[in-house]
């Protein structure tokens, strides 16, 4: 972005100096004579950085700062002071002003204090823009969570935001447990430092150690030079350590000594402070773990300060509408199509699935959904197969009512078989039922039905 500066002095002689002694830097310099269209102009050229004389006529600097921060904190105001005014500028410092320059001025000095300026406006504007990059990042399920048990899970997720403890997250797969971990991180007082994700599930129980701890040069072959471990990496921040019910028993008890003692043991190495907070997730039940000796007691209790369990996506089914929603919006952006409209026959199917792979498998059916669709409307056409097949067979078995077992159970096979034009294995592997079993069936029918067409030996 391009450097902007406001100079702003009812004396065109201090303005022209001004202008001369920052020539050799790369600033567009917007300059008014006039403190009062000073403010139309910040607004509308948006300058980091601006420089204003205290005193002046109409409007004093210090009105025009506080008028121009009123719209936006993030520019820097400089004040000129002379002899007289200088207390004057130390209290405007304290109202929000950078920093003064006295008259007469000195080249070197305005040039020092302006790039310190330029330089603070653009951290400001670079953690503003982070904020929002992590703010648009959270998941759209705190927005539409309108279940209770889902609203108090949010509502406690936001107290331990606030707080260094430790937070154990569970639930099923597919119910955002890295999402919420990236929620509570983002509204923590560490948003601004690292966040560094661990699945492991996925490295190697011989690595797991050197992964998560880092090693010394030479403590094993290959190691031929110092590497950080995952944890000195989030040093300052936090560290979200998912599937934490696949560590390895024999790395656990480090992990334990990171929470008693905030300490790292590298592989071959002294040990070394760090300062992380740690979130953990798992689709397990780390109580019954325990109770196995396939997870440490101490170490669960140390993880389990703050438990919060992510109910699964069929025990929120008044949250369905908002996230269906919200991924056709996503997804559209994404795929550059206009926002799509869901068909009341879509919508009726995917209210009737239970949705086994929670918030995920919505999302991927909402994006092969959007994909695929060729018109305005969202089709049960455009939904993966395995939403009209349920609810095939909840029809089937409602209008089964006064059958016996064994009736509802032909109607389900030959219903199948039809809707799968005949094809008896792929059938067999929809109902999970063996392909001998279906040609027994329809041989019992084939056979029912030759029984039923005979004429009784009397009439023949």
């Amino acid at each position: 972005m391009k450097k902007k500066m406001l100079i702003v002095d009812d004396e065109k002689s201090i303005v022209d100096s001004l202008g001369r002694a920052l020539v050799g830097l790369d600033i567009e310099l917007i300059t008014t004579l006039d403190p009062e269209k000073a403010i139309e102009m910040a607004k509308e050229h948006v300058p980091q950085v601006v420089i204003t004389d205290l005193k002046m006529p109409k409007m004093d600097g210090l009105e025009l700062l506080e008028k121009i921060k009123e719209f936006n904190a993030n520019i820097q105001i400089i004040m000129i002071t002379g002899h007289g005014t200088i207390d004057e500028a130390v209290s405007a410092m304290k109202k929000g002003a950078y920093d003064f320059i006295p008259k007469p001025f000195n080249k070197q000095e305005i040039i020092a204090v302006v790039n310190r300026a330029f330089e603070k406006t653009a951290l400001l504007e670079e953690n503003f823009l982070l904020k929002e990059k992590l703010r648009q990042n959270q998941s759209p399920n705190f927005e539409w969570g309108k279940n209770r048990a889902f609203k108090n899970l949010i509502e406690r997720a936001g107290q331990a935001a606030a707080s260094d403890a430790t937070i154990l997250i569970q639930g099923e797969s597919g119910t955002g447990k890295e999402v919420l971990a990236q929620h509570i991180f983002s509204n923590s007082t560490r948003a601004l430092k690292p966040f560094i994700t661990v699945n492991c599930a996925a490295i190697p129980e011989n690595l797991m150690e050197a992964e998560l701890f880092g090693y010394k040069k030479g403590a094993f072959t290959g190691a031929y030079q110092d590497k950080k471990g995952k944890f000195q990496e989030a040093n300052c921040g936090t560290i979200f350590l998912d599937e934490i019910g696949e560590m390895p028993l024999n790395v656990q008890p480090k992990l334990l000594r990171i929470l008693q003692e905030g300490e790292v043991s590298p592989v071959g190495g002294a040990n070394q402070k760090v300062d992380v907070r740690i979130i953990a997730a798992t689709n397990k039940n780390l109580r019954k773990q325990v109770e196995l000796n396939l997870f440490r007691e101490d170490l669960f209790y140390r993880l389990n300060v703050i438990p919060l369990q992510i109910p699964p996506l069929r025990q929120r089914p008044e949250d369905l509408n908002g996230l269906i929603s919200f991924f056709i919006s996503k997804y559209c952006k994404k795929n550059k199509k206009s926002n799509l409209s869901l068909s009341a026959d879509a919508l009726r199917l995917m209210e009737g699935y239970t949705w086994p792979g929670n918030v995920r498998e919505l999302e991927n059916a909402i994006e092969r959904a959007v994909i695929l669709c060729l018109g305005h409307q969202i089709t049960p056409e455009d939904l993966p197969d395995e939403l009209s097949h349920v609810n095939d067979a909840s029809i089937q078995l409602n209008l089964g009512r006064g059958m016996t077992l064994e009736e509802i159970e032909m109607t389900v096979i030959q219903n199948t078989l039809k809707k799968n034009h005949g094809d008896k294995a792929k059938t067999a592997e929809e109902l999970g039922i063996s392909l001998r079993t279906i040609y027994r069936k329809v041989d019992m029918v084939a056979a029912g039905h030759e029984t039923a067409g005979r004429k009784p030996e009397a009439e023949e």
